[in-house]
């Protein structure tokens, strides 16, 4: 897929190249889990990462449940979705890919942000608009909202952390 520029999102964001994939009317089961497994997700995401304030013991054991975490989540996603360009915001998510999407059209976005980690989040979104962009689409949704406020802390954390750290290393 293209490198060209993506519309600028009116909330802090940040650009990406992230595995990830629009699944389209989700059950309410896989809803449920989606947000499960999403939640706990971002608290991983979001969590204060300072290495130097825990003990060897700790370390080891943080690594340990990292191996046995990403264990899992293999069996869970063997195949992690293509990469695709995308502008991650607060608010919204602006992607482009091979398939076309119908605005109003509601789903479930699932992105792998530590790829080849299989750790996913899986985003509830409404596709606000779908055009075609060169080869492929460019879609962007706007984020529903999550069912728990920690959620959206967690969130709002994450996406903070990774716009500083872009900007940081020179790179919006």
């Amino acid at each position: 897929m293209s490198h060209r520029t993506m519309p600028a999102l009116d909330t802090v964001s940040f650009d990406a190249e992230l595995p990830l994939h629009f699944h389209t009317a989700a059950d309410a089961a896989r809803c449920a889990s989606a947000a499960l497994e999403t939640r706990l997700a971002l608290a991983v995401l979001a969590a204060p990462n300072d290495e130097n304030d825990s003990s060897p013991q700790q370390q080891r054991m943080e690594a340990k449940l990292d191996f046995a975490l990403e264990l899992g989540l293999q069996t869970r996603y063997p195949q992690l979705p293509a990469a695709r360009h995308c502008r991650i915001g607060l608010e919204a998510i602006i992607w482009r890919d091979d398939s076309a999407r119908t605005p109003g059209s509601s789903g479930l976005l699932q992105l792998h942000p530590h790829a080849p980690s299989a750790c996913a989040l899986h985003l509830q979104l409404e596709i606000t608009a779908s055009q075609p962009d060169g080869d492929g689409y460019l879609h962007h949704g706007r984020l529903c909202a999550f069912a728990r406020d920690g959620d959206t802390h967690r969130w709002e954390r994450w996406v903070f952390h990774q716009h500083r750290q872009r900007i940081g290393n020179g790179a919006r």
